[in-house]
């Protein structure tokens, strides 16, 4: 209902908009006619302005060009200065030369009496004189030019000089016309301002309107926004409630196909588990009478001894998955009872050593505590620690077993020194049926030893931790709280 209140209110506001777009175009039409003269006219300023400018523009020209030529006749009277500073300069040394000749005049008369030894001095000094005296001479005919020279740039400057005098008096009758024509330019600039002054307030006017209607239009298009947002984000949050429950629908498809799977195989193997019980049994009463009854040299003796161990390892077996099916189902039970922890650890070491003498079950310390738990279910947890920490080290020879009193817990730790677990597998080791693809061929097992374990430790309260290094070995640890 409120969509199509809205999606009403929008409709009128559309039409609203419709009919003042209508008026905006009817305004928009005679401001651009008014636009359209007042273009007429400035177009009519800009071609005189441009008169105006081009005649500024030949008198700036004209100017400069004075100015050129005034700069020329001040450089060749600087050059005129230079060079007669330069005569005047050559002028005092034939003075002082003028003068040294004199004193040497003085001197030879003095010296006649040493003329014939300093002939040789005074013709190589003469020598150097007509040296003095030809560059005397090429320096006069140097200015001689240079004045000559001068003289032809003083005539092309005064010649420049009329020709600029010519020409200002051309500008003077330029600037004359150019007067009277800004004289007929400002009367009308003065009548168009008049009309701009009109068009100006009435443009206000469409102005102010437009800016009534623009705000009008502004207001309806962020409302129309708000619209828009709103039933986008209705449309979002549809969108995402239909995913969310496709998804809730798809995971609970998902979760009662897994269960149904899970239940059927639970009962399978619960039903499996039970109809193999009894005959393992009477095969195992059978197994045990005739290794009883056979002679331990005839060589069937080992075929039973085998035989033997492949039913103990049917029995965990079986036990395994009733202990699984039990979890499943929530009928596993502990049977809590008070008993001594360091009992517990030397009946679980002692079992498995008895069953692997290749490897050295060594305890480092142990815990004399009195436990309240299912003693049953912790060696069970133990066994199934120790046979793994043998199973996975092949070529090492001991496997140590810690445990302490720490932090109001008992933690037992069990360190082999065997293949080890990558970090990528370490976080499924405790999922039912998790086997590691590298060993999963090579070693014996159905992957539910560790699973059962974590959920036996679970039941006590306790927490399980893992550390291991691939080629290096493995450390398996739980602990179990005092109280």
């Amino acid at each position: 209902m409120e969509i199509r209140e809205l999606s009403e209110q929008l409709s009128l506001a559309n039409k609203e908009l419709f009919v003042q777009n209508k008026e905006k175009e009817t305004l928009a039409a005679a401001l651009s006619l008014a636009n359209i003269e007042l273009d007429f006219q400035n177009k009519e300023k800009g071609k005189r302005a441009a008169e105006l400018i081009i005649a500024n523009i030949e008198l700036d020209f004209q100017n400069e060009e004075k100015l050129k030529r005034a700069r020329e006749l001040m450089i060749a009277n600087k050059e005129l200065d230079f060079q007669n500073s330069e005569k005047e300069k050559r002028a005092e040394e034939l003075i002082l030369a003028n003068i040294e000749l004199a004193y040497q005049h003085d001197e030879k008369e003095k010296r006649a009496a040493e003329l014939i030894k300093a002939y040789a001095q005074l013709s190589f000094q003469n020598e150097e004189r007509e040296k003095r005296a030809a560059e005397l001479i090429l320096a006069n005919t140097e200015l001689i030019f240079q004045n000559q020279e001068k003289e032809k740039r003083a005539a092309e400057l005064i010649i420049a000089n009329t020709e600029l005098i010519f020409q200002n008096l051309e500008k003077e009758k330029r600037a004359d016309e150019l007067i009277v024509a800004n004289k007929e330019l400002q009367f009308q600039n003065k009548e168009k301002g008049k009309r701009a002054a009109e068009l100006i307030i009435a443009n206000i006017e469409l102005n102010f309107q437009d800016e009534e209607k623009e705000k009008r239009a502004a207001e309806l298009l962020i409302a129309l926004k708000e619209l828009d947002f709103q039933d986008e984000e209705r449309g979002k949050r549809a969108a995402e409630l239909i995913i969310a429950n496709r998804e809730v629908l798809v995971q609970k498809q998902e979760k009662e196909r897994a269960a149904a799977a899970e239940a059927k195989k639970d009962e399978f193997f619960n039903m499996v588990s039970h109809e193999f019980k009894t005959p393992l049994t009477n095969i195992k009463a059978i197994n045990q009478l005739m290794e009883k009854t056979a002679d331990k040299t005839d060589r069937n003796y080992a075929f039973i001894l085998s035989a033997n161990h492949s039913i103990k390892r049917l029995e965990r077996l079986i036990e395994d998955l009733l202990d699984v099916t039990k979890i499943k189902s929530g009928q596993i039970d502990l049977n809590l009872a008070e008993f001594d922890f360091s009992d517990a650890l030397d009946n679980s070491i002692s079992n498995v050593q008895l069953q692997s003498p290749h490897h050295e079950i060594l305890l480092v310390n142990t815990v004399n505590w009195t436990y309240l738990g299912d003693q049953f279910r912790i060696e069970q947890v133990l066994i199934n620690l120790l046979n793994n920490a043998i199973k996975y080290s092949p070529d090492a020879q001991q496997v140590i077993v810690r445990a302490k009193l720490e932090a109001g817990s008992i933690t037992v730790e069990v360190q082999d020194f065997g293949l080890g677990i990558a970090k990528e597998d370490i976080d499924q080791l405790f999922q039912r049926f998790y086997r590691v693809s590298k060993t999963a061929m090579k070693y014996q097992g159905v992957g539910l030893g560790l699973y059962i374990a974590s959920e036996i430790i679970t039941k006590h309260r306790g927490t399980f931790t893992v550390t291991s290094e691939p080629g290096k070995g493995s450390r398996f640890a739980f602990s179990l709280p005092l109280q």
